[in-house]
């Protein structure tokens, strides 16, 4: 079997896990306020694996369109899913409880690691993106560029 096809193997399995943790997490009423914190905890295992994943086809030397499409394809809906809940947990006060805040903020901050490496996937698959960064470089060593904190 074949490095691409492990992989994707496991991102599916990682990411079925996190999208029922996810939707488990969507059908928690008012009533089971208590059982959200775990809930969360749940969902972030699976989902920070599938992050890292992600994150490792990214960094790696070998570009396999296939697989970051298939990559993308599948933490999209996760993200989506994870906006979702977190949007609902705002509003339903889920941030001021002090016991449920902390595992949807730890979440969040997953959920921002993910949409990051979502456009780094994106970029991958970007056939212009290349010649951008080539003119860019060139433009700065050239001297054309400034520092950002210069500019206000």
């Amino acid at each position: 079997m074949s490095t691409a096809a492990i992989v994707g193997e496991e991102i599916d399995k990682q990411t079925a896990i996190a999208s029922a943790g996810l939707q488990n997490i969507a059908g928690i009423g008012t009533e089971g306020r208590q059982l959200l914190p775990h809930a969360v905890l749940v969902v972030l295992g699976p989902y920070s694996a599938a992050l890292y994943i992600a994150e490792r086809v990214v960094e790696s030397s070998v570009f396999n369109a296939e697989l970051v499409r298939a990559l993308h394809s599948k933490l999209l809906p996760l993200e989506r899913m994870a906006d979702e809940v977190l949007a609902a947990a705002r509003q339903g006060g889920y941030f001021d409880d002090p016991d449920a805040a902390e595992p949807l903020r730890w979440l969040e901050a997953c959920n921002e690691q993910v949409k990051d490496c979502m456009v780094a996937l994106e970029t991958m698959l970007d056939p212009q993106f290349d010649g951008l960064m080539t003119a860019a470089m060139e433009e700065h060593q050239r001297g054309e560029t400034v520092p950002l904190d210069l500019i206000s």
